[in-house]
């Protein structure tokens, strides 16, 4: 697991000088953080526009001005509120209708530039809901669907499609409401927050139509495993898990090297490269981005985790990332469960350990599944019957991957994760015993 901040860090001193052009040109990736002597940081720049005029003797054009609150809005989200109400009120710096003109055209370029900048609905619902509320979800899914709807359909991804309509039923704010104008205000100001990051799918307007749908898992196999993964984090019986999970990574292994080894022998040529994103719920997120490294190394994928933001990359072919997904997400529910399970944690001096504890019980978690997981995918490999001749095709598999891996995070540096509980490594490593990985045995048998 690699850790992209080598570039966030170089990053993070260009904007610090840049923030303030960049704020107030409205490009993309400036950071928001007001200078000391910014008249509009605090809760009197308005006083302060009306009186002393502090971008010079002309007043500023309705654009700066909108620009210029997107600094406490985003400090402040109650500021969205006030700034609404003054915009559409009759001490407005300009009339209401050119006002509301002024956060609508900003707030359509900033949501271009983000999704120009590699950033899916999917990508900006989970930002949305955890730094704003997900009440804003829906006017979100509004604004992104405007975007797409400013392009020729064909020149529109099918996959962004459906990627926008997991955000559910859309929206839109009126920002003629005080309302309507303060959502927009947020969300503008939020938008203004966000760097650049890898394009998985091609934006609006960008597609060419030649993107084929990668595959994946079959889906009859798909339905079963995830039926029986739902079932491993529901029971409550260890031996029940042990029984239905030392197979599952054996299963999906099996399957994807089957079809690597018929596609090699078929001389059908090389699968495409994939990758994916994994939000992580905190806390203990560099714990679990752990975890979901050791099921790609173990799916033949790669990952790197952006701990700014809160999500894992999944670099591999497509069904070996779609079985990352899958296996990643139910063991973190296992994990987490089994985690809760032991409650908080005291020393003798009765000062709390819980933090501790619980991170060193995920990293041993990861660390004990990554040898389970390991393990299966060798037998899955003995089991295919052509362990020799799979080593080059794997070989060549590992080459791809790398080399896409490198041209999308050129900077990736390793971080290692530190264990400073005994008790929780202990209780971590017992866990990932009885989790449950094998559904093989349940697959046949509803297959009858």
């Amino acid at each position: 697991m690699g850790v992209n901040n080598k570039k966030r860090r170089a990053d993070k001193r260009r904007n610090r000088r840049n923030t303030r052009s960049n704020a107030a040109s409205g490009r993309f990736g400036g950071r928001l953080d007001p200078p000391a002597e910014d008249p509009w940081s605090g809760p009197s720049g308005f006083e302060a526009f009306r009186s002393a005029r502090p971008f010079g003797p002309e007043p500023p054009s309705p654009d700066a001005v909108v620009r210029s609150v997107l600094f406490e809005v985003l400090a402040d989200q109650d500021a969205a509120s006030a700034h609404a109400r003054l915009f559409l009120g009759s001490a407005s710096p300009a009339p209401a209708p050119v006002m509301i003109s002024a956060v609508e055209r900003l707030t359509q370029s900033s949501v271009g530039l983000v999704v120009r900048g590699g950033w899916l609905p999917s990508d900006l619902g989970e930002v949305v809901r955890r730094r704003l509320a997900a009440e804003l979800v829906p006017a979100l899914a509004a604004l992104l669907a405007a975007e797409a709807g400013r392009h020729p359909t064909q020149r529109v991804a099918p996959a962004w499609r459906r990627n926008l309509d997991s955000l559910g039923p859309a929206e839109a704010a009126d920002p003629r409401t005080v309302t309507g104008l303060q959502v927009r205000l947020g969300l503008l100001a939020l938008l203004h927050t966000l760097p650049g990051i890898p394009t998985l799918i091609p934006a609006p307007g960008s597609f060419t139509g030649t993107a084929a749908t990668p595959a994946g898992i079959d889906p009859k196999l798909l339905v079963k495993v995830r039926a029986l993964l739902a079932k491993a984090e529901s029971t409550e019986f260890p031996e029940e898990a042990e029984v239905l999970s030392a197979k599952a990574q054996e299963l999906i292994s099996r399957y994807a090297l089957d079809r690597l080894w018929l596609s090699a022998e078929h001389h059908a040529g090389d699968p495409d490269v994939a990758t994916s994103r994994m939000w992580i719920d905190p806390p203990y997120l560099m714990a679990k981005a752990t975890l979901i490294s050791v099921v790609a190394r173990a799916n033949r994928c790669r990952t790197v985790v952006s701990d700014d933001l809160g999500f894992t990359t999944i670099v591999g072919e497509p069904g070996d990332v779609q079985a990352v997904e899958l296996l990643a997400t139910s063991l973190l529910v296992q994990a987490s469960g089994a985690m809760l399970g032991h409650g908080s944690q005291m020393d003798w001096s009765g000062t709390s350990r819980t933090r501790s504890f619980r991170q060193s019980f995920l990293l041993s978690f990861a660390t004990r599944i990554g040898e389970r997981l390991s393990a299966a995918t060798e037998t899955a490999t003995e089991a295919t019957g052509h362990a020799g001749e799979l080593v080059p095709v794997l070989q060549r598999q590992a080459e791809r991957i790398d080399a896409a891996f490198a041209a999308m995070f050129p900077d990736v540096v390793r971080r290692p994760a530190s264990v400073s509980n005994a008790r929780g490594w202990a209780a971590g490593r017992a866990a990932a015993d009885l989790a449950r990985l094998d559904v093989r045995g349940q697959v046949a048998a509803d297959a009858g």
